[in-house]
């Protein structure tokens, strides 16, 4: 479907028809008008003004990552949570520990484990949660096998909280301009300072 935008015109608008939009444009001098795939793009060229699109999740969403300062050893991780008409913004430092070995991979798990933890206590009983590291997944389903402390205690929680929770995986490529995934990758390295 196309939207018919009449910019000038003897009754400026959009159009959902070009039989609507040619009675505006045809034989009325310096016409400004142009058809668009969507009605908000037909919005903004009438308007001049840009729309602010919502996101529209299904369920409560969230987005993780980690980071790593290799200079101390600290790790991080970023979340967003988007839950009723609301966004969410979380960050933590956690001190170089014993789990600082697994650089980022540590804040993306306390990332994830927190945001679940988070959606747990307020009550959500189904998450959409995007990360770009696999294992994210991987372990909370058993799928990859944790073979350290770090992991293990991961899989241990999603196995305390089954059937308390529903959480759909969506995996995400990291770097690639997905933008609530790069919001999530500047809040994990904001946290550490760098």
């Amino acid at each position: 479907m196309k939207f018919y935008a009449v910019k000038v015109g003897k009754t400026p608008g959009v159009y959902e028809t070009w039989d609507e939009c040619s009675k505006q444009v045809v034989g009325f001098q310096g016409a400004i008008y142009k058809s668009f795939p969507t009605k908000e793009e037909a919005i903004e060229f009438v308007t001049g003004k840009k729309i602010e699109k919502k996101d529209n999740f299904k369920n409560p969403t969230a987005y993780v990552d980690g980071s790593f300062n290799a200079l101390t050893n600290e790790y991080s991780f970023g979340a967003l949570l988007f839950v009723d008409n609301k966004k969410l913004t979380f960050k933590k430092k956690f001190e170089a520990d014993e789990f600082s070995t697994h650089r980022n991979v540590a804040g993306e798990v306390r990332g994830a484990s927190f945001i679940i933890y988070y959606a747990l206590n307020h009550g959500i009983k189904e998450l959409d949660l995007y990360y770009d590291y696999q294992g994210i997944e991987s372990w909370y389903t058993g799928e990859w096998r944790a073979n350290n402390d770090l992991t293990q205690k991961y899989q241990n929680f999603a196995k305390e909280n089954l059937g308390k929770i529903k959480v759909n995986f969506h995996k995400v490529k990291s770097h690639t301009g997905i933008k609530y995934n790069e919001e999530v990758d500047l809040l994990a390295k904001s946290a550490l300072g760098i």
